[in-house]
């Protein structure tokens, strides 16, 4: 949906009052499901491997319309983070880290390891470079849309 209350990819549009309190800095943002539900996890299996009551089945990424080419992104991005000798939850997250200083991503982890990985990913830097490429290689995000 486009216009109205709704913005770009997507997301309802906060009134504007909420949007100059936010940037205000006296409240932060915190971003719920920054590895995209597992997508930006570098684990992804195929559709197949994802019963059909799997709640994955319901998030757009995961149709079959959208899957592949999303695959393909998560790729690309894999190599990045690789040059970077980081994970592509790492980069997921030091990318998210980077948009604004209000923005708290809260990855969810049952292991341990994960957990430390996740942390690391606030020592990773990115260069201008970096996130030209990130841009380039996903301009508008995943293919599906963002809420669900």
């Amino acid at each position: 949906m486009r216009g109205g209350r709704w913005g770009p990819g997507g997301w309802p549009r906060r009134p504007r009052s909420a949007r100059r309190r936010r940037r205000s800095r006296t409240a932060g943002f915190v971003a719920y499901s920054p590895l995209a539900r597992g997508f930006l996890s570098g684990a992804v299996k195929s559709r197949d491997h994802y019963g059909p009551q799997d709640f994955r089945q319901l998030i757009a990424w995961w149709n079959p319309e959208n899957f592949d080419a999303n695959v393909a992104i998560t790729e690309e991005l894999t190599k990045l983070a690789e040059s970077k000798d980081a994970t592509l939850a790492q980069l997921a997250l030091a990318w998210l880290l980077e948009q604004k200083d209000y923005i708290v991503p809260i990855p969810g982890s049952r292991n341990p390891d994960r957990v430390a990985e996740n942390i690391a990913a606030a020592d990773l830097t990115l260069t201008a470079d970096d996130l030209a490429r990130i841009a380039g290689i996903a301009p508008d995000g995943a293919l599906g849309g963002r809420l669900h």
